[in-house]
């Protein structure tokens, strides 16, 4: 036992020193100088691995006001999609460096007055167009704070929501109505936001929160009373956890969310697949234009949708099975789901004949792709026989 666990613990170590640490989070400093201040402004941008040699990839970017955020924000995003990106996909992290009284003087500005916002002004057209052109980004930003940094995130989605495409907002100080973001709810979330702005929000029962709850349940109830599809938010008001662990909990359930629809296909009852196969197909090709910059397929959904339909009303799910192997030509599944419906069907002779075809495509898959196909394909002969 003694030798198994030493073994164990040389392997464990070995795979350790495999990686070098820095190299993981690489750091970059950036400074800019916004108009009307006297010294420049440093931000510290966290790559993602491989940033430099994956130079055809494109990033998410999230942004984070406060400056010890950039450790628990690097270190989340590494651990979360160094595995195959899976939940979180690569991203650029971007944090102030340090304190800045002038930059401190534009937050105290906003919550003495409101319609002052200077502050949004420095990060728009400072920080956020700055690593726009000097960094692969994909023009999907996200804005995580906690405490005033999260009622400032608030206050920005209210005024300008084009600054960031999905906000995650641990424990916001609302109370005493900061900087209008209680009052102005009702009116200002009419504004026209699309169906991929995103919102997550906590708050819990902490001393240092109480005091906030009652405003931020305010807040909540104004976006309980938008229509479907106006906002996409949730909220959770009853965390159980410690104070400083509200922020790390938020962006970990914050971040599974919002790539939640990379990582799992629509059920065949959502409200999108029940509008039919021209909606899913509308959604995907939004979700890869806006949101993801790159192609994301709607071949799992559709199928869903499909396989629902096999029962009741079995020549639409040939359509829309046959129109999936249009969409994704080079797909073995698609062709391979084309061929199980004619089977179930009783054409087994045609189902021969895709699964044929879903048989050659397969072999630019690794062996055991191959083999599932061929077992397939063996199986439906067999029927023909049989």
């Amino acid at each position: 036992m003694k030798y198994i666990l030493s073994s164990l613990l040389l392997c464990l170590s070995s795979l350790s020193f495999a990686v070098e640490i820095e190299s993981l989070n690489p750091v970059e400093t950036i400074e800019i100088l916004p108009k009307g201040f006297t010294k420049s402004v440093k931000y510290n941008i966290t790559l993602p691995q491989n940033y430099h040699t994956d130079t055809d990839k494109k990033y998410f970017v999230l942004f984070d006001l406060h400056p010890r955020s950039q450790t628990y924000l690097s270190g989340m995003q590494d651990w979360l999609s160094h595995n195959g990106e899976w939940p979180w996909l690569k991203t650029i992290i971007v944090n102030p460096a340090d304190y800045h009284s002038e930059f401190a003087a534009t937050f105290n500005n906003l919550v003495e007055d409101p319609n002052d916002q200077t502050i949004l002004d420095v990060l728009q057209d400072g920080i956020l167009k700055e690593i726009d052109l000097k960094y692969r980004t994909n023009g999907y930003k996200i804005y995580s704070g906690f405490m005033s940094n999260g009622a400032l995130g608030l206050y920005t989605l209210l005024n300008k929501p084009e600054m960031f495409d999905a906000y995650f907002i641990a424990s916001p100080t609302l109370a005493n109505n900061f900087a209008n973001v209680v009052s102005d709810a009702a009116k200002k979330l009419q504004t026209k936001y699309d169906d991929l702005k995103f919102l997550y929000m906590t708050i819990g029962g902490h001393n240092y929160e109480k005091v906030h709850v009652a405003s931020y349940k305010q807040f909540e109830q104004e976006l309980q009373k938008l229509p479907a599809g106006k906002l996409d938010w949730s909220s959770d008001n009853d965390e159980q956890h410690y104070y400083m662990s509200r922020p790390l909990v938020t962006l970990l359930n914050g971040i599974e969310a919002l790539f939640d629809d990379i990582h799992h296909d629509l059920a065949a009852d959502s409200e999108i697949s029940q509008r039919g196969v021209d909606a899913i197909i509308a959604y995907y090709d939004k979700l890869s234009k806006h949101k993801y910059g790159f192609e994301i397929s709607a071949e799992g959904s559709l199928k869903s949708l499909a396989k629902s339909k096999v029962t009741q009303n079995p020549s639409e799910a040939l359509e829309i099975y046959t129109k999936v192997t249009e969409l994704y030509p080079d797909s073995a599944y698609a062709q391979a789901s084309l061929a199980k419906a004619l089977a179930d069907q009783g054409d087994v002779k045609q189902a021969i004949d895709v699964q044929s075809i879903a048989f050659e495509k397969s072999k630019s898959m690794s062996q055991w792709h191959q083999n599932k196909h061929k077992q397939y394909l063996d199986k439906f002969k067999n029927m023909l026989k049989n």
